[in-house]
């Protein structure tokens, strides 16, 4: 059975692990491919919508010009902010003005509007940023140029993230992960733990962050942290990065394993029982069909061909088993009084008939688990496993007046009447079936020379 056990585990084990990849890998594209999405959707879509606008000849022309036409600027930044339903700013550097989708403008002095200078310093051709803490945009800044590469300025759009960050929190329902955006310069800009973003005095690294710490020197050395696992003393969670190249950002989702763990348990529990129930089948099927062709073979080879009782192989085998089982015992050798006399008499067809009636009248006494057998000739053998002496005694004696009480009826004769001698004898712990039968033998010899039809015991030393 244990080995059994061992296999079903072994079996549900690697059907678990193989499930356990299949599932894994599902569940990791079914939560990043909605967080992807959403990011194409609401911050990439932005900002590729600025730089195509950044190339149109319609908004370098105008901020090129000598002088800047405020109204067409004005007028164009409105447009485009209706027709894509964005809000849209053009900061020009010619007149030192930002024109805004409200039809306002802003003065760009320096030391007042710090974003338009620092930026303009920056190498990189995009800025982003978030504003409005309470009502979070991002906002891109896209440089301008002309055709001989002179900078002209900046075109700006801003995207209100509630929608984003709403539906953020819908993914965290479904998946459970919490997500984090670091900038360039491993500052924290966006997270969905609102204890992570800056709040006027202070912005987080993702340096300070717990799991971040929890990494190996090796592993924050890695160009990217896609599927690792993170173990903090408060939970075990899974990273996935998606670099957003566009903006210099990365966004981590981090995943907790808790409920991984849980599908993964749920599924070795569910293949464990299918193959214990396959196996517990196959093992009862063929233990059924191992057991019939046991008895059809003690039928054949272990069945005494008159008395169709079995055996001293039989008796041996049961023997055997009493011994694994360490189990008492008690044995009973019988004999037919004066069975030589009748076969010389009545002849041997008779003497079959007495043994064939005699044979009926032992098992008639016997119990279901009790085991007899013709040992030869007239002597036949009772095998009764954890049974005390007493109840054998009782046994022996009660087959013993049932086979004086019978007559045998016989064709053109005399009624025959028989008798038998019985020896018993028992053994607290059963260890040698070769030493019961020469005791029992003993008992059997005593009862013969106490005149026949009577039972004596001798127990064992």
């Amino acid at each position: 059975m244990l080995f059994v056990m061992a296999i079903a585990v072994a079996i549900s084990g690697y059907l678990t692990l193989s499930d356990s990849v299949e599932e894994q890998s599902r569940l990791q594209q079914q939560s990043m491919s909605p967080a992807f999405d959403l990011v194409t959707q609401e911050l990439v879509k932005p900002l590729h919508t600025a730089q195509i606008l950044a190339n149109t000849q319609t908004l370098r022309r105008l901020m090129n010009a000598q002088t800047i036409d405020d109204k067409a600027l004005l007028d164009l930044v409105k447009r485009m902010s209706m027709d894509y339903n964005m809000d849209f700013f053009v900061a020009s550097e010619n007149s030192r003005k930002q024109y805004n989708a409200n039809c306002s403008t802003l003065d760009l002095k320096e030391g007042e509007v710090e974003w338009y200078f620092r930026i303009k310093e920056q190498t990189h051709n995009v800025a982003a940023a978030l504003g409005n803490r309470q009502d979070i945009h991002i906002y891109f800044d896209v440089k301008v140029f002309n055709d001989q590469g002179a900078f002209l300025g900046f075109i700006g759009v801003g995207k209100r993230l509630k929608t984003f960050l709403d539906a953020f929190d819908s993914y965290k329902d479904a998946f459970g992960y919490d997500f984090v955006f670091v900038d360039n310069n491993q500052d924290v800009v966006l997270a969905s733990d609102p204890n992570l973003l800056a709040d006027g005095k202070r912005i987080l690294s993702v340096e300070q962050l717990s799991w971040f710490q929890a990494l190996t020197a090796e592993q924050k050395l890695l160009p990217s942290l896609n599927n690792i696992i993170v173990k903090t003393p408060d939970y075990i969670n899974l990273i996935a990065q998606i670099d957003l190249k566009a903006l210099h950002w990365k966004l981590y989702l981090l995943t907790p394993l808790s409920s991984r763990k849980s599908a993964s348990t749920d599924a070795y529990t569910s293949h464990t029982s299918f193959v214990l129930l396959i196996i517990f089948v196959v093992f009862v099927t063929a233990h059924v069909i191992i057991r019939f062709f046991e008895r059809e073979s003690a039928k054949k080879h272990q069945l005494d061909p008159l008395t169709q009782l079995h055996n001293r192989e039989y008796v041996q085998w049961r023997f055997d088993k009493t011994v694994r089982a360490n189990q008492e015992a008690s044995l009973i050798m019988v004999d037919v009084d004066n069975f030589k006399r009748i076969n010389d008499s009545r002849g041997h067809n008779v003497g079959d008939k007495v043994l064939v009636e005699f044979a009926v009248l032992l098992q008639s006494e016997l119990r279901e688990h009790d085991a007899i057998a013709r040992w030869g000739g007239e002597e036949f053998v009772i095998l009764l496993p954890a049974t005390k002496l007493e109840t054998a005694q009782a046994i022996a004696q009660r087959t013993c007046t049932l086979i004086a009480a019978h007559q045998i009826t016989l064709q053109d004769e005399a009624d025959l009447a028989i008798s038998a001698s019985f020896g018993v004898t028992y053994a607290v712990k059963a260890r040698s079936l070769e030493r019961m039968v020469k005791v029992a033998d003993d008992a059997l010899y005593e009862a013969k020379h106490a005149g026949k039809n009577c039972v004596r015991v001798h127990k064992m030393n």
